[in-house]
């Protein structure tokens, strides 16, 4: 009896890990397809990546607190918008976004890491390669409350050579 209770056990624990990663990658998923709808640059389709149902539902509570505290700092300026450029884009100009990927690259010794790759080829004089793409590393924690639901704790954009730029970080300093 023990035996076969322990042996179920084994084999439903297997059963969640994959769940709970394509869970992970499934959240990453959602954020890119509104980069790449929001790179086409048309008004009737922009989806902000911050609204506040958004902010409640896909991100930690210190992200939620450096964004609520950068905008309520940015209105005191008396500034007109948080950010000059696409938050996770780093692009002023709508650059459209082609392929992309998503690939989840948590390991037992790393933080939850799910890593996207977006293709802006088309901006960059048709050449592709690693050097014409937008590399981002989107970082997730378990929110208990939420019955152990992942969201988003930060999102860092590569920024150059072994550089990244985190938002949360940028928007703890604004």
């Amino acid at each position: 009896m023990r035996a076969s209770a322990w042996l179920i056990s084994l084999v439903l624990a297997g059963l969640a890990g994959p769940a709970a990663a394509n869970d992970r990658e499934a959240l990453v998923k959602a954020y890119v397809e509104r980069v790449v709808v929001n790179s086409l640059d048309q008004p009737d389709s922009y989806e902000p990546y911050f609204s506040e149902i958004r902010l409640l539902n896909d991100f930690s509570v210190n992200f939620v607190e450096a964004y609520t505290g950068a905008l309520a700092r940015a209105r005191q300026r008396g500034d007109v918008t948080l950010f000059e450029r696409d938050p996770l884009t780093g692009d002023a100009n709508r650059c459209p976004i082609g392929m992309h990927t998503v690939r989840d690259l948590t390991r037992a010794d790393t933080r939850i890491m799910v890593e996207a790759r977006l293709d802006n080829s088309a901006c960059n004089d048709g050449r592709e390669g690693p050097r014409n793409g937008i590399r981002l590393m989107f970082f997730l924690v378990k929110d208990e409350k939420r019955g152990g639901a992942y969201v988003i704790d930060d999102i860092t954009r590569e920024a150059g050579e072994a550089r990244w730029a985190s938002i949360k970080a940028w928007l703890e300093r604004r």
